[in-house]
């Protein structure tokens, strides 16, 4: 494949609800193009794009693919993106990526959830939109519904560039309300230019006349024209369509069916003719150094962003990058503003699926992939280094569920935990952390999903089996009274014996003050070099619990007696002794269990804040307010307990459609209802007899 200038490139992120068919899409467009031989199919298998055994086995895109192909003497950049909710990351990066968006809808059923959240995800990036409603052959298509559900949803911008020659099992056709000839693929699959059919030339002219209406809204000249009926040629109508839909304002429908090609040429030549050209793309960043905003042309010094990173374990790091200026050559050096080091580049290549084709250099616009970049992670910026800059990171979503992980075998960890860091360089909605607390390491994701398909590409990938849990909570102990105990631990053996003797008082103090020792001995009837063992074995009692096993806080022990013998005593002894004070000691002392509570931020749609509210209620969580978030969005604060979390993130997605999400800040510790303390000690004590 050639080099190919910032004119004429066009790079399309296609978005939409799952099983819209936006892969099938894009199989057609490679297989249009010359480079695939068959047309594939995700059902068959026979897929260029979707060739991971995670997404051949459930037959849906999990990882962001680029199929990169020539046509018309263009380069089509497309990246086929996942529709399922909990790969959303890859959403977010590719349209960083792009110069616009592809949003494919399936006729027969519409807008659908995740329709209307990639149109924001794309409306947040400020790229032009455009629709193309796919499966026109399928039954129940109606191609004027679906149209006016989108400009009842998304506005009057939203016009049709085409129109469906029949529909269902009828359909066979596309009808260009710009060119008036409609294009019929026949049984010999040949294509043919014919005229507009009788029995639909007033649906032609009632919609060809919209469009120019539409146009017409934001250009002055063709207003006046239309207003005093004076006839607007195609060039006008198209110039004024391009700008448009450049200037977000105009978003074009298009229609097909692609498993059957029919439609997806016109497709490609409408993003040729309509769709942005990167060339007047200007990239903002800062410098490195001072942090002053920067601007880049395509013409400037070279620079790229790195917007997806795949990890294999025999290939290595495979990076797709954004050139955003200048020109990229393989075998170069180029500066790495993120960690102020050179980068070494090998080859660069194009893509379709996993099939790479090489490139010995590449133009502003274009988008190409590289391997083994050393020091370099998704959202990186490479540069030149006489001219540095450095891009802004990809926003990508913050996870929400919440789980536990440890290896399968035993042995294994260090293993696990390397191919989660690993993986993290893939996906960046992935996160690792140690629970210092309960010892625990805790893997956060998106959904069930996104865990479930992390764990099957980490053993296929790495060779290694995750077990996923529900995260224990960190619990502590306290005392609601104070009491005085003695601990005595004397042992007479052949040899020297054993004897520790003290007297304890123990109190509770104000929570959140943590713990306190003191000592009070007069006369001498615990030695002085005893003392630091006593306040160790206060320490390391009361971090090891007593009631359930869970650190005591907020308590104060005082020694104020004890007795020693002059050859039996010992540090050792006098430990022990502090230890059996303690355990009886809090036993005495009106033991309470506390559990941490959390606030949580809830933020949907309105239209789901009654059903909201039903949910933390039944967590036993104290609800603080109810505020608007503007454009129909709500917002509800609530304090509840960590142990009531486990999945929330499941629930509150099935509740608001996958639109709902939270965040969580640690607030305080209170005590646990005496029924849910019987049983959480219960349990520890059958966890510690394992």
């Amino acid at each position: 494949m050639k080099s190919y200038k910032s004119t004429n490139l066009r790079n399309v992120a296609v978005i939409g609800h799952g099983k819209t068919g936006k892969t099938s899409l894009l199989d057609a467009c490679l297989f249009n193009a010359g480079a695939a031989k068959r047309l594939g199919s995700v059902e068959d298998k026979t897929s260029l794009l979707d060739h991971e055994p995670e997404e051949t086995k459930r037959g849906m895109t999990i990882n962001m693919k680029l199929a990169a192909c020539e046509w018309r003497d263009y380069k089509l950049n497309f990246i086929d993106t996942p529709g399922y909710p909990d790969f959303v990351g890859d959403v977010k990066g590719a349209l960083r990526a792009a110069d616009s968006a592809l949003i494919v809808i399936s006729a027969p059923s519409g807008i659908e959830v995740e329709t209307e959240k990639v149109w924001q995800y794309a409306a947040d990036e400020e790229l032009p939109r455009a629709f193309f409603i796919n499966k026109m052959d399928r039954e129940h298509a109606d191609f004027q519904q679906v149209v006016e559900e989108l400009r009842v949803r998304f506005g009057s911008g939203v016009v049709p560039v085409q129109l469906p020659i029949g529909q269902e099992a009828a359909f066979q056709g596309v009808v260009d309300l710009l060119a008036l000839h409609m294009k019929i693929v026949t049984h010999d699959d040949e294509d043919l230019i014919a005229d507009i059919p009788e029995y639909i030339e007033a649906d032609v002219e009632a919609a060809r006349q919209q469009l120019i209406e539409s146009v017409a809204e934001f250009n002055n000249e063709l207003l006046e024209k239309y207003i005093e009926g004076k006839e607007i040629t195609e060039v006008e109508v198209t110039a004024a369509l391009i700008e448009g839909i450049q200037a977000g304002k105009i978003f074009p429908v298009f229609c097909g069916a692609a498993k059957a090609n029919i439609g997806i040429k016109k497709l490609m030549n409408g993003i040729v003719e309509y769709m942005p050209t990167p060339y007047f793309k200007v990239a903002i960043g800062t410098d490195p150094k001072s942090g002053d905003l920067k601007e880049r042309h395509t013409e400037d010094a070279f620079s790229a962003q790195v917007f997806k990173t795949f990890v294999d374990p025999f290939v290595g790091r495979l990076s797709l990058l954004r050139i955003l200026s200048g020109t990229m050559r393989g075998d170069a050096s180029y500066y790495h503003p993120n960690r102020d080091n050179m980068e070494r580049v090998g080859t660069i290549f194009t893509m379709q699926g996993k099939r790479q084709e090489n490139l010995a250099q590449a133009e502003a616009g274009d988008i190409v992939g590289t391997t083994k970049l050393q020091s370099v992670r998704t959202g990186d910026t490479l540069c030149d280094a006489q001219d540095a800059i450095l891009y802004e990171a990809v926003p990508y979503p913050e996870p929400m569920l919440e789980m536990a992980v440890t290896a399968k075998k035993k042995g294994d960890e260090d293993k696990v935990f390397a191919a989660l860091a690993k993986q993290q360089d893939e996906d960046p909605t992935i996160s690792l952390r140690k629970n210092q607390a309960t010892g625990e390491t805790l893997l956060k994701g998106i959904g069930e999903v996104h865990l479930e398909i992390l764990a099957d590409k980490l053993q296929r990938k790495f060779g290694v089996e995750l077990h996923l849990k529900k995260p224990r909570v960190a619990y502590r102990e306290t005392i609601r009274k104070s009491v005085k105990v003695q601990g005595k631990h004397k042992k007479q053996s052949g040899g020297h014996g054993q004897y520790g003797d003290v007297w304890l008082e123990i109190s509770p103090l104000t929570a959140g003050s943590g713990n306190e020792f003191t000592e009070t001995i007069f006369g001498g009837s615990v030695p002085r070099q005893y003392i630091p063992a006593v306040e160790k074995g206060t320490a390391e009692t009361l971090a090891a619990g007593v009631l359930a096993g869970y650190p005591v806080v907020d308590v104060k022990v005082n020694l104020y007696d004890g007795s020693y013998h002059p050859v039996d005593s010992s540090e050792a002894a006098f430990k022990t002794a502090t230890a059996i004070a303690i355990r009886k000691g809090i036993m005495e002392a009106d033991p309470i269990l506390l559990e941490p509570i959390d606030i949580i931020t809830i933020v949907a749609p309105e239209y789901y804040m009654g059903d909201i509210m039903g949910k933390p209620n039944s967590k036993r969580a104290r609800i603080q307010g109810i505020d608007s978030r503007g454009k129909d969005m709500g917002e509800i604060k609530a304090q509840i307990p960590e142990a009531e979390l486990y999945r929330f993130a499941t629930d509150l997605r099935s509740l608001t459609q996958g639109r709902g999400r939270y965040e969580l800040t640690f607030s305080h510790y209170e005590a646990v209802p005496e029924k849910d303390a019987a049983a959480i000690i219960s349990e520890s004590q059958q966890r510690a007899k394992e």
